[in-house]
């Protein structure tokens, strides 16, 4: 009985030991205390503190641990106090006794570099023994400086060893896969996926999955291989990864947009290469879609039209160059509105318009029915007109708003005067002037102003006028389309003839 007393007093003594270690490491951090320049409260550097439980209570501790945890021992340790203390520096430390007989021995590394110290827990039954040694290495004060840092980055940063497993990692990746529920214990998987193939001091984009919140962390990974271990160095990438989705988001909704257009459209970016195009463009141009898709240059994309004949053909190649790059600045400068005629016959309204971050957008325009129209409509009126001037008689025509919109040959001589030569808009009262003082004295000339001016009188008169030289002239208004009024000069019918006009005398 003697011998077991002891070989009991031995181990307790070992395991006051290890209480000593641990409490001078509690007591350390909280302090803010260099365990590695100054001596633990027993003036030693790597003396165990060693702890004996039984049944979850302390039962004994070697001086060192009960010297470092005095006063303010409890009247009752227990393993509660134990885990409180150093579950966070222990990843894995048991949050209560096992309290069953087992050989099984469990060794701890600590997760902060700045406290290199290795936990030893062995149970047998209700008996627990726990070892706490600090390690001697890493004595440099500048050292730990620079393992605080990296502890205590706000980015997560892991090591891997030969088998690509968890060696070690910082408190941020720690943080990391407890939001995700993975395991950050030494020889655990790490909760990147990487492709093994990436280069070193490469950036490679990752995502890790948090299946509680249904959303995705994305990071960008550089890793160093050192001494057949890898360090990792993780940056967050959510901003530019969210940044991308909306740009690619708003790519697709601009492209649905552009796809229901009649209006071909083409974006070159800032390298002057095809970035976005509409279906339109494919009809307009005649390119293939192949070819588009493939991001072109804006030369080749030019060159490729001149050979589908989709532009004005040239004089030679080295003008046509010279005309592209002036196409560029001009878009550039949002300057560049040409119509094109095609060989074919068809015509194209193309502009040119900057855009953000350099690019150009170009815009093809089909007017082919417009200028058929616009041609139309002018070779209808040059026919009327052409007609109107084959009279003889002198017709004039004045809108609603008393402006001149017409008037023939035989106006313009009986009146001596061409409006088309005034620079301003020629009406009414231009006119009333000159044809007062060409006739005597009448009212005709108020009423044919009432009757232009009036939305209510819309009939058909006429009436006499005297002109100066005594001869007699028949003016005769008729309403036409659109509120406008039709007004003709003729001489009275005389022994059954009608002169088509009778000419003022010179001045």
């Amino acid at each position: 009985m003697a011998e077991l007393g002891a070989i009991y007093y031995i181990s307790a003594s070992l395991v006051g030991a290890a209480l000593v270690i641990v409490a001078v490491l509690v007591l350390d951090r909280a302090r803010g205390r260099n365990a590695r320049q100054e001596p633990d409260a027993t003036g030693n550097h790597g003396q165990a503190a060693i702890f004996l439980f039984r049944g979850g209570v302390l039962s004994d501790a070697n001086p060192a641990a009960l010297n470092a945890i005095s006063p303010n021992v409890p009247a009752e340790y227990c393993w509660s106090d134990l885990h409180a203390a150093f579950a966070p520096l222990f990843p894995g430390l048991p949050n209560a006794q096992v309290g069953c007989a087992t050989t099984e021995t469990l060794v701890l590394q600590s997760r902060d570099p700045l406290e290199p110290a290795v936990a030893v827990i062995d149970q047998w039954g209700d008996t627990a023994r726990v070892a706490l040694t600090r390690k001697p290495d890493m004595t440099h004060q500048a050292q730990d400086v620079s393992w605080r840092a990296i502890f205590d980055a706000p980015n997560p940063i892991w090591q891997t060893g030969p088998d690509d497993t968890l060696t070690w990692c910082n408190a941020a990746y720690d943080d990391l896969a407890t939001r995700l529920g993975r395991s950050c214990e030494p020889g655990s998987s790490p909760i990147f996926d990487l492709d093994p193939a990436t280069p070193e001091k490469q950036a490679a984009r990752s995502g890790v999955v948090d299946p509680e919140h249904g959303r995705t962390y994305w990071f960008d990974v550089i890793k160093v291989q050192s001494e057949g271990r890898r360090m990792h160095y993780a940056s967050d990438a959510n901003a530019i990864v969210n940044a991308e989705i909306a740009q690619r988001n708003f790519v697709q909704t601009l492209t649905k947009t552009f796809a229901q257009l009649s209006i071909g459209l083409a974006i070159f970016d800032r390298n002057r290469q095809l970035a976005l195009f509409n279906p339109a463009l494919i009809d307009l141009t005649a390119l293939p879609a192949d070819f588009l898709s493939a991001r072109p240059s804006l030369d080749s994309f030019f060159d490729r039209m001149r050979e589908n004949r989709v532009m004005p053909e040239p004089k030679d190649y080295a003008n046509w160059r010279e005309q592209i790059a002036e196409l560029v600045v001009a878009a550039t400068d949002g300057r560049y509105s040409e119509t094109w005629t095609l060989p074919s016959g068809l015509t194209y309204r193309v502009s040119g318009r900057p855009h953000p971050d350099g690019a150009i957008a170009f815009l093809f325009e089909d007017i082919s029915a417009e200028i058929s129209l616009t041609r139309r409509f002018r070779a209808d009126l040059e026919l009327g007109q052409a007609t109107l001037d084959g009279l003889d008689t002198a017709v004039v025509v004045f809108s609603s708003t008393g402006e001149l919109t017409l008037c023939n040959k035989a106006y313009r001589s009986l009146w001596r005067c061409d409006p088309d030569q005034s620079l301003a808009e020629y009406t009414l009262r231009d006119a009333l002037p000159l044809w007062k003082s060409a006739t005597q004295q009448t009212d005709v000339w108020n009423r044919v102003s009432g009757t232009i001016m009036s939305s209510s009188s819309r009939t058909s008169w006429e009436a006499q006028v005297t002109l100066r030289t005594g001869e007699a002239l028949t003016v005769k208004l008729r309403p036409v389309g659109r509120g406008a009024t039709l007004i003709s000069f003729g001489a009275p019918t005389l022994s059954g003839t009608t002169p088509d006009a009778v000419l003022l005398p010179q001045n």
